[in-house]
């Protein structure tokens, strides 16, 4: 007796154009989640951008009540060292200070140069942090912070042209502000911020790409003709001005400015950190940068 056929079952795979439904719709999920992904992790970054000033603050602290000053930009005839090489204790850092020379040149520090401080480098900043670019500094490893020796342009409170040391000035370099913290020789304290700590900036952030001026962490002044600062840089310029590029600046007034999003990190010399939008106004700003102009806006 002959059997029934059995019931061929079949099995339908995709059409194309579900197919193209579904890569659509992980397309639009994929474009919403990305930003967010990036959002998180550039929020991560700012953080630990952040907190390597607040550890530079309070290494400023420290060195200042050991030292009763503030850290000099540089000693003439003392190897021409930076602010930070002398912050080095205060940064866990004594195996490398123990190495410092105060002999010589620029040159006899920069093969403490070729060891990274994280501390001294955003996140968010240049992929390539070797200096390239000057001579005897290939394979040295730079900083993204910079001491504030004050501000260049007018107080808006007195109408007065904040103070210059002329004498170290020279058309390559730029001006030489002295309204600040950080000078050459400098015996500052905090007694010397009259306009308050939480008004002062004491450290600032220059931490993007099209930056040309970048040398060794190590070093504080070049001079020639002119004093060119290396671990300070004059607050004249508005913020992230010099990010495309564009802008021709000189060594004393490296525009400050970041990859994070509208603005960058300023220390102030309370230990305190501010986030400073681009769009500040350049009275408040420069004001900020001056220790003793009778001007207390602030950030």
């Amino acid at each position: 007796m002959c059997r029934p056929l059995d019931r061929v079952s079949r099995r339908h795979g995709f059409t194309l154009v579900e197919l193209l439904v579904v890569i659509a719709i992980i397309g639009v999920l994929v474009g919403l989640l990305l930003p967010a992904v990036q959002a998180a992790r550039e929020a991560a970054r700012r953080m630990q951008c952040s907190n390597n000033m607040k550890q530079l603050g309070l290494a400023l602290h420290n060195y200042h009540d050991t030292h009763n000053r503030f850290p000099p930009c540089s000693v003439d005839g003392a190897g021409k060292i930076g602010i930070f090489v002398r912050l080095l204790p205060y940064m866990e850092q004594d195996n490398l200070f123990e190495q410092v020379r105060y002999d010589g040149n620029y040159v006899q520090n920069l093969p403490l140069a070729k060891t990274p401080l994280s501390t001294l480098l955003c996140p968010s900043g240049p992929e390539q942090f070797s200096v390239s670019t000057a001579a005897n500094e290939a394979d040295c490893y730079t900083t993204h912070y910079y001491g504030n020796p004050g501000p260049i342009g007018t107080n808006g409170l007195t109408n007065q042209t904040y103070t210059r040391d002329t004498s170290r000035e020279s058309a390559s370099f730029g001006e030489y502000a002295t309204d600040g913290v950080f000078q050459l020789r400098s015996n500052l304290t905090f007694a010397a911020v009259v306009d308050g700590t939480s008004n002062t900036i004491g450290i600032g952030e220059l931490s993007y790409d099209k930056y040309r001026f970048y040398r060794a962490w190590t070093r504080g002044l070049y001079w020639y003709n002119g004093v060119a600062l290396l671990s300070n840089k004059n607050h004249k310029w508005p913020i992230n001005i010099a990010k495309d590029g564009n802008f021709t600046m000189t060594f004393n007034n490296g525009a400050y400015g970041s990859h994070h999003p509208g603005g960058c990190m300023m220390g102030m010399l309370d230990g305190s950190v501010r986030f400073t939008a681009e769009t500040i106004d350049m009275t408040a700003y420069r004001a900020a940068a001056s220790r003793n102009g009778g001007e207390v806006e602030g950030l």
